[in-house]
């Protein structure tokens, strides 16, 4: 520095030229938008240059200099007050936002002894892996109440533990908690959270006579009767139960996720029967004259993603079975016992079955934009109420950002053609800006009535509404005010009192019933403790209910997260995202601990994603807490998919090794996988550029990639982060042909075929 500033005072002098530097990076910030660690540098060095010439024009001690400090201390407050409001964009430019929780997933995956996932969940079986290098055993106990298991070895250090509450013992308690692993006699402890969950009832169906309905509580194990009065029977079921129906006004039909048998359960205290039908079952549907059940299963297999199978009722056995391409969602019988319909996505489509004798075959196809959100039939079953995200009858997706347009759709059940369209997304008298809707959002509960209206449940707008199908006005209730947050389905009953609508909360754990005419509540059944019992005894429970209710929250575009991920799963579409590319959604589950998120890894934390909410579509109407603390405590507790593990009294237990696997996790090293796709979760939590992996790939100059999860890929409708590969085996054989998305092409096929069995095993 120019030696005339030495009689100022170093201290002095230099504190001027900082505060020149903080009024410059200031200027800068507000001028450009932007904050950045080189920003802050060049203002210094301006400042500097800025100092150097004010001393140089100044014959003598630097008249800049005097009053340094009064002059320096109003600069430095105006400049902290414009960079501190920029403090997060700053962060954010240095990819410095969410460091702390990517160091701490990657510190916990590299650890020499690591397990994946990091979430124990009481409800279903779940499968973990358990990265352990040169082990000869390794024995887990996952939480406190569990007893101990042993990993069975897959090769290179990896080994596996299938896990089943039912038949191992569920935690004792939840929260965070040490899960103990015994490797070669030395014990090493790893952090895992354990979530105990709460009561969820979701489906409805009325009784024949109307007067009761019946739901399942999936996390629970209980299917639950109530009647219009408000009366409630709990009953234990197998594990998972999906869904009910009534075979006669005192019998249930009840299937199960986890468990292969369809329950028969007499209300009446008879003793229950069984039919076998398989895993995965989804949904039910029963035909008006009570003979023939229909079971949707998600049961994936080569060539097939899902399948329907068709119960003599009256005989207690299976009559027929039929595949499909695709994940049913939904299913109705069309006018009488011989004729169904099925929704399914992945692909996203309507199937009409019709059975002949005892066969049911494809009579017909209706591709779909989007997959449906609710099914019913109605005007005697020759039309269907489909209610779904978008349409278009080109087939053609829409290009806007994250376009979605709720809307119930009336179908001709034969043909499977449009015949009517309503949107249901509209605003109300409280919303405050032009373009803002508050209504109709997210229906996933649609039920006709006998006088040819509609009840439904708009999950996303907190309301139950009561639709005609002449486009007559919509009379609504709005339920969240006693509670009743997010409704998934709705019902009416007959009751003492006058009908009554019977409505279902998972998110809070409840079960209403309210006046038909008024929407008065008549009886609240909670299921859960409410809000204040959670907030006293299990605040992370509370949390994730928050963060739930966020979820299927409208924001004020009319769109929610849940619009494009039903029930934190993958609507098998390719969106517009950020207003760049199509890309295919992914399912939300298992993403603890696997930081950063989105496609190219842009958000470092869940919690960040609630960033597209808030400034691209417009936020949310009503105030509420950390919406994005909530949200990631919610979707951090979604297990990954359960695989086909035995439930009890099914000889439960972990399964053994076969050879088959043990080649597959050989092919998977040889092939180059675990360099990015590392061990025990799958992802080295890396983001590579988009032309180094893919050279060919239309990405525009300097786009990166998250390297994602393997876990549950499977599952996927699409695959690449572009969805331009329609099957595993494409992604390397035909989407691949540089070589650098691994070595997989130069595997021997049956070594090639283990690979893919055992990526389709994660």
């Amino acid at each position: 520095m120019d030696p005339r500033w030495k009689g100022t005072g170093r201290g002095t002098a230099q504190g001027l030229v900082l505060a020149l530097a903080a009024a410059f990076a200031a200027l800068g910030a507000l001028l450009w938008d932007t904050t950045s660690f080189a920003a802050l540098l060049a203002a210094y060095a301006l400042a500097w240059l800025a100092a150097e010439w004010a001393s140089r024009r100044d014959r003598g001690t630097s008249r800049l200099a005097s009053g340094a400090p009064v002059r320096g201390l109003a600069l430095v407050a105006l400049a902290l007050a414009v960079l501190t409001g920029r403090a997060g964009g700053l962060l954010d430019h240095e990819s410095f936002r969410g460091f702390g929780e990517h160091l701490a997933d990657r510190l916990r995956l590299e650890r020499t002894v690591a397990l994946h996932p990091p979430l124990v969940v009481d409800h279903r079986p779940q499968r973990f892996f358990v990265r352990a290098p040169g082990a000869r055993a390794v024995r887990v106990t996952l939480a406190p109440g569990v007893r101990p298991l042993d990993a069975q070895p897959l090769g290179h250090g990896l080994f596996r533990v299938d896990y089943d509450p039912r038949a191992h013992g569920a935690p004792t308690r939840g929260g965070e908690v040490d899960a103990v692993l015994a490797v070669d006699g030395d014990t090493h402890a790893r952090p895992v959270t354990v979530v105990r969950a709460l009561a969820h009832p979701c489906v409805l169906h009325a009784s024949p006579d109307g007067r009761r309905a019946c739901t399942t509580s999936e996390e629970t194990d209980e299917a639950l009767v109530v009647d219009g009065a408000g009366a409630l029977v709990r009953l234990p079921t197998r594990d998972g139960p999906a869904d009910c129906a009534w075979l006669d006004d005192a019998t249930l039909a009840i299937v199960h996720r986890h468990d292969a048998r369809l329950a028969i359960v007499p209300l009446d205290g008879r003793a229950e029967s069984t039919l076998a039908i398989g895993h995965g079952a989804q949904r039910l549907a029963i035909s008006d004259d009570r003979t023939r059940l229909a079971v949707a299963l998600d049961a994936p297999r080569a060539g097939v993603r899902g399948e329907v199978v068709l119960v003599d009722v009256p005989e207690r056995r299976i009559a027929s079975r039929a595949s499909l391409a695709g994940v049913p969602d939904f299913l109705e019988f069309a006018g009488d016992a011989r004729a169904l319909v099925v929704a399914q996505r992945a692909p996203a489509a309507l199937v009409r079955l019709t059975r002949d004798g005892d066969t049911l075959r494809v009579a017909g196809t209706r591709p779909l934009l989007a997959p449906a959100t609710a099914l019913a039939a109605i005007d005697g079953g020759a039309r269907l109420l489909l209610a779904a995200t978008d349409w278009h009858d080109a087939g053609t997706p829409h290009l806007g950002n994250h376009f979605v347009q709720d809307q119930l759709l009336t179908l001709d059940a034969r043909t499977l053609a449009l015949v009517a369209q309503r949107f249901t997304a509209t605003r109300s008298a409280r919303q405050d800006a032009a373009g803002d809707v508050d209504r109709g959002l997210s229906p996933l509960g649609v039920t006709p009535r006998r006088d040819g209206t509609w009840l439904v449940a708009f999950a996303g707008s907190d309301e139950l509404a009561l639709v005609s199908p002449l486009g007559a006005p919509t009379r609504s209730f709005d339920v969240a005010r006693f509670g009743l947050s997010a409704p998934h389905a709705v019902v009416t009953l007959a009751a003492p009192d006058g009908p009554a609508l019977v409505a279902t909360s998972p998110s809070s754990g409840l079960v209403a019933v309210l006046d038909a005419r008024s929407g008065a509540p008549r009886a609240r059944l909670r299921l859960a403790p409410d809000d204040h019992a959670l907030l006293r005894a299990d605040p992370d429970a509370l949390a994730r209910r928050y963060g739930e209710r966020a979820f299927y929250e409208g924001t004020r575009a009319g769109i929610a997260c849940q619009s494009c991920h039903p029930h934190g799963g993958s609507d098998g579409m390719a969106h517009n995202i950020g207003g760049r590319a199509l890309a295919p959604t992914l399912a939300l589950a298992g993403l603890a601990g696997t930081s950063p998120f989105l496609r190219d890894g842009s958000y470092p934390r869940i919690a960040d994603l609630l960033e597209v909410a808030e400034q691209r579509y417009r936020g949310y109407r009503d105030p509420a807490g950390d919406r994005g603390a909530t949200l990631e405590a919610w979707i951090a507790a979604l297990p990954l998919p359960a695989p086909r593990i035995a439930s009890a009294g099914e000889g439960a237990g972990p399964a053994g090794v076969t050879a088959s696997e043990r080649r597959g996790v050989d092919a998977f090293v040889r092939a180059g996988c675990e360099t990015c796709h590392a061990f025990p979760a799958f992802t080295n939590l890396g983001r590579h550029p988009v032309r180094s992996v893919f050279p060919r790939a239309h990405a525009a100059p300097g786009a990166s990639l998250d390297t994602p999860s393997l876990r549950g890929v499977a599952g996927r409708a699409r695959w690449l982060h572009d969805g331009r590969a329609d099957s595993l085996a494409a992604i390397f054989r035909t989407h691949d042909p540089d070589g650098r998305h691994g070595r997989a092409r130069a595997l021997d096929p049956a070594s090639f075929a283990a690979l893919l069995a055992f990526l389709e095993s994660l």
